[in-house]
């Protein structure tokens, strides 16, 4: 009995730090980062932080709900690419309104995740394969789009969309936020939420339980690419420009964030709130290198290491 006890008391921290254990992490990295660097703890970098974590973390909220249904789309960094583009385009070549060239953008995006969902729910084609080639679609389309060039010169009230402020807030992280909201009630108050956890958990048993997990699917890929293409918007907003290159190895961060978060590689487990929290990480980390001068390819190494770790412990977790 007194075994027993110890064994699920030990489940129990054990089920704890997986739960909460990138949170834990994040605290101890702003401590450590707030060490290293006077620079850290200033009004001006947490704003800097706020800006830069908001498309990332946008980007973690579409890559959750795919992964939770244990998929996964590797063409999020593209598409940030084409749809910012797009975008640029618009109120560059077209003379579009910001709303409309938005609009346009985002609707892109859906259509594109359409189209990887139906691939790969339809077809029952691997997502990683399905979402790789469609990956090197996007970027060879972005680059195609004008001919390679990066599209300079947008005007303030899309530009605003990535730099401006509502009050003391980065409209960036107003964005990020609504949307965050909007997520979590979705994935813990909806038909649609609970659809997908039980596809993820185990596709055929939910197939027999009448679940439409097609169309799931497929809405689940939509969401993720519509989500790309408005963070797309946003790094184009930010940096004043299309750029072709632009989202190159942001689907490392989108997943690494979803993985660090705790959402099961398997699907069928996981917290909408935990991807933020991985995103969070992910951001701060690469802010307290950068505070500390290292090298940007360094950050590379340190993130990936980051990645295979926490998908060694949620591995362990699911057998």
């Amino acid at each position: 009995m007194r075994n027993g006890t110890k064994l699920a008391k030990h489940f129990s921290m054990s089920d704890h730090l997986l739960k909460f254990g990138v949170l834990y992490l994040l605290v101890l990295l702003i401590a450590v980062a707030s060490m290293m660097s006077r620079q850290f703890l200033t009004a001006q970098n947490a704003l800097n932080v706020l800006r830069q974590v908001s498309p990332v973390i946008i980007l973690a909220l579409g890559e959750g709900i795919v992964i939770i249904t244990a998929g996964i789309d590797l063409s999020v960094g593209a598409l940030v690419a084409m749809s910012g583009m797009i975008a640029a385009g618009a109120v560059s070549f077209w003379n579009l309104p910001t709303f409309a060239a938005v609009l346009l953008a985002v609707l892109f995006g859906i259509v594109f995740g359409l189209l990887n969902g139906i691939i790969i729910a339809k077809f029952n084609i691997s997502a990683m394969i399905v979402t790789l080639a469609t990956m090197n679609a996007a970027r060879g389309a972005a680059y195609l789009y004008n001919d390679g060039a990066q599209i300079i010169g947008l005007p303030d009230s899309f530009t605003d969309i990535g730099r401006g402020y509502l009050g003391p807030i980065p409209i960036p992280a107003i964005i990020m936020i609504i949307l965050v909201i909007l997520m979590v009630l979705l994935m813990n108050q909806t038909v649609l939420g609970k659809y997908l956890y039980a596809i993820g958990g185990n596709e055929e048993v939910a197939r027999l339980a009448g679940i439409g997990v097609l169309k799931t699917k497929i809405t689940a890929y939509a969401i993720c690419s519509m989500f790309a293409a408005l963070a797309g918007v946003i790094y184009a907003a930010r940096m004043n420009m299309g750029d072709p290159a632009m989202g190159e190895g942001l689907e490392m961060d989108a997943i690494a964030s979803v993985i660090l978060g705790g959402i099961n590689l398997y699907g069928g487990q996981g917290s909408i709130l935990g991807a933020v929290i991985g995103a969070m990480f992910i951001t701060v980390l690469g802010n307290a290198l950068n505070l500390n001068g290292v090298s940007s390819f360094w950050q590379l190494v340190v993130k990936a290491v980051a990645l295979i770790v926490a998908a060694l412990i949620y591995t362990k977790k699911k057998v």
